[in-house]
């Protein structure tokens, strides 16, 4: 998907996603993501290009039986996670109560 831009190409389209409707901001969610985080964009940065954008919901699609990610390292290669490690007990103090 990163491979093309979404001036000239319609993604959704070509790569046969489903846009969503978010609640918060005008910028598609979509469906078939593990997970989607809706953002406000709070500065821009012109000098490095940068983006600050604030988080202001994310949803995490529970239903899904795969529910590793693959992160783009940006020199063709990619990761696969999927192992949890339980840190729980040490982090005890800093976790919300019930949690």
């Amino acid at each position: 998907v990163g491979t093309c831009s979404g001036a000239d190409t319609d993604k959704f389209e070509k790569f046969g996603l489903t846009p969503v409707k978010a609640k918060h901001v005008g910028s598609p969610l979509i469906k078939e993501c593990l997970a989607n985080i809706e953002c406000k964009v709070i500065d821009i940065i012109q000098r490095h290009n940068i983006v600050v954008l604030e988080g202001v919901v994310a949803y995490f699609d529970n239903s899904r039986k795969e529910k590793r990610t693959v992160h783009a390292i940006g020199d063709g290669t990619f990761v696969v996670d999927g192992r949890k490690l339980n840190r729980r007990e040490m982090m005890k103090s800093k976790l919300p109560e019930g949690v």
